[in-house]
């Protein structure tokens, strides 16, 4: 219980010690740029490449469409919601899964400070939250930018974007610091972190739509339950009935275990986070969920201060270990 109730004064850990945080941001934010050609450019011209593709091989390519939620409204702009959908989800998805494979192993690669010097280690694990937020932020802009080309004009719900931020960065400091104390006494978790990221993007809808796999699978139950009505009406064709109560059949199973997944999707934080920040670029389609914003911030502070309550116990063995 003491690491618990030390937990609590994490936010004066990071007052009383920000400029050396801001230290670490920037040192992290050079290494990036450092030794290419485009330096500073980088953090614009990727994200921006990156949503052309979107756009070109889902909206041109391929054709999926995943939402008519979004704006903007419209059959011939469906290619452009298509691509809003696409990165609103994959925005956050990113500075999550960077920062944790990154975070995971910034202790042990920072060995020798931590050996040499006396400072809160856990500045090094924040350093990367904050970093990879920073390149969020840059992406984020460019969707705004992409947003008011194409609509004319910026939600309202935008209001809620920094509240979202701030709710996702505490839940990933907290994952952050747990994981990157643990990796110091069991080296596996470095190795098994990019695993159970993969696993957790497709379990979370980053490049799919439940809802719109389940509207049409509804569509096609009507259809097939009216064809199977139609035969047994005729009373003619017992092969064609048999063959038509088959395929229902199998449609009712697909749609019941996208419904199945729907639920499961209510106990990933991550398809809740996804939920919020697509909510906004709705223009009150879908009206912002307060419910989930206020259980996603009691689960992220929860998250933050047992992270940061076993980062500090583990905290005076790491010298030994690293």
């Amino acid at each position: 219980m003491k690491h618990v109730a030390a937990a609590l004064r994490f936010p004066v850990v990071l007052v009383r010690h920000h400029e050396l945080l801001g230290a670490f941001v920037r040192r992290e934010l050079r290494a990036r740029i450092e030794g290419s050609i485009l330096g500073r450019v980088w953090p614009i011209v990727q994200p921006a490449i990156l949503f052309l593709i979107y756009y070109f091989v889902f909206s041109k390519i391929l054709k999926i469409g995943f939402t008519d939620k979004l704006a903007p409204h419209g059959d011939a702009l469906q290619g452009w919601r298509t691509t809003f959908y696409l990165v609103t989800g994959i925005l956050p998805w990113t500075a999550l899964s960077e920062t944790l494979s990154r975070g995971t192993g910034v202790v042990l690669e920072n060995a020798n400070l931590i050996k040499k010097i006396a400072f809160p280690s856990e500045l090094l694990v924040v350093s990367q939250v904050i970093t990879y937020h920073v390149y969020f932020l840059f992406g984020f802009f460019i969707l705004l930018a992409m947003e008011f080309g194409v609509n004319g004009a910026l939600p309202i719900a935008l209001v809620w974007a920094l509240p979202i931020l701030l709710v996702q960065m505490l839940f990933v400091t907290g994952l952050a610091l747990f994981l990157s104390a643990a990796n110091v006494f069991v080296r596996d978790v470095m190795q098994a972190v990019p695993i159970l990221l993969t696993f957790w993007m497709f379990t979370t809808p980053v490049f799919y739509d439940l809802d719109a796999v389940d509207h049409a699978l509804t569509v096609q139950v009507d259809q097939a339950t009216h064809q199977v009505v139609a035969l047994e009406s005729s009373g003619t064709d017992q092969e064609a009935l048999q063959s038509a109560r088959e395929v229902l059949l199998s449609k009712e199973a697909s749609l019941s275990d996208v419904r199945f997944g729907k639920q499961v999707m209510n106990y990933n934080p991550m398809a809740g986070m996804l939920g919020m920040w697509r909510s906004i670029f709705s223009y009150g389609v879908v009206a912002f969920p307060l419910t989930t914003f206020f259980n996603l911030l009691a689960l992220s502070l929860a998250v933050l201060l047992l992270g940061y309550a076993y980062y500090l116990r583990c905290k005076g063995h790491f010298a030994d270990e690293v």
